[in-house]
């Protein structure tokens, strides 16, 4: 007569029996397992005998389950699941995550997006700070901040840095004061202006940037009203008083809604990028939060990249004289 399976051992046949039934093989499960082909077919024996039924169909060269096979490794596969996301939520500090950011990113772009992170990882709390600084490597060191993203065209020598996200520059405009100043003129339209997207950017940087590249014979002295946001300056144009320069990731919502055009279409590569920095990439919840934000960062290039496509790729009704 069989001997039944003591209950701690039920658990470990079960594990076994998971890895056979998701691999169909028994010895690509042992090698999964870390032991011999014999120890784990002696396993699936013990619970077959167990339960007082077949749970795989064998032949000489396939491995299929039968019905109630299959039964049981779809709650097993729910089991184990859930084990795993609990053992990793037990793991994870309770101190929300710090990331530090740039305001208008954080606003515009990051502020949208987070309730799928909180939807996916409800274990990981994440306190959002806006900064507008330079990022200090000590406050970085000391763990007041766990990620770091900012906007600026320099490097990054004394922490570990990535580029998260490239960006394109283009103006904007609403519909309606589009229309208004048909045809526009660029010497005669309100310029609005983040008066300093990184620290120690040139003066009107990005407005000169555009200009230089699609206007060769441009004599007018660029003026108009200075902010020190970016989200400032949209905003003004979205209160119809000028024409922003955007940046893609700042405005391609709006662009969506049909709240902001591009009057002169054409856009270009901005000079700065969006950098991710982190203080320690082992930190579960460091890791967590930048993976979910490699793939937010990927998803949003292409659709930025498909609007992109569909801009006419010379400057529209553009005069300077």
């Amino acid at each position: 007569m069989d001997m039944p399976l003591p209950s701690t051992s039920v658990l470990g046949a079960l594990r076994s029996f998971h890895v056979v039934a998701t691999k169909l093989s028994f010895t690509r499960a042992a090698a999964d397992l870390c032991v011999t082909q014999g120890a784990v077919s002696q396993q699936i024996r013990l619970l077959e005998q167990h339960l007082g039924l077949r749970l795989f169909i064998r032949s000489a060269r396939t491995l299929t389950l039968t019905a109630k096979g299959e039964a049981l490794h779809q709650v097993m596969t729910r089991v184990f699941s859930d084990t795993e996301a609990i053992l990793e939520e037990l793991q994870t500090p309770d101190a929300p995550l710090q990331i530090s950011c740039s305001p208008s990113f954080a606003l515009h772009w990051l502020t949208p997006r987070l309730a799928d992170f909180n939807a996916q990882y409800p274990h990981v709390p994440v306190r959002l700070v806006a900064e507008f600084q330079d990022l200090d490597c000590e406050e970085l060191a000391r763990g007041r901040i766990d990620i770091a993203i900012r906007y600026d065209p320099k490097k990054y020598n004394d922490v570990v840095a990535e580029d998260l996200l490239d960006e394109f520059i283009i103006p904007v405009s609403t519909p309606s004061f589009a229309e208004k100043a048909q045809p526009l003129e660029i010497r005669s339209v309100h310029l609005l202006h983040d008066n300093e997207p990184w620290t120690g950017a040139p003066e009107y940087c990005e407005w000169n940037d555009w200009i230089k590249e699609n206007m060769d014979d441009y004599k007018c002295t660029i003026g108009g009203s200075q902010f020190n946001l970016s989200s400032l300056a949209l905003g003004s144009a979205l209160k119809n008083q000028g024409v922003a320069m955007g940046r893609m990731a700042l405005v391609y919502d709006d662009i969506l809604s049909g709240r902001l055009v591009f009057p002169f279409g054409k856009a270009i590569p901005a000079r700065a990028r969006y950098v991710l920095i982190c203080r320690d990439a082992a930190d579960r919840r460091v890791n967590v939060f930048t993976n979910w934000l490699r793939t937010e960062c990927a998803h949003f290039r292409r659709q930025r990249d498909n609007m992109l496509k569909s801009l006419p790729t010379k400057v529209c009704s553009l005069k300077n004289r």
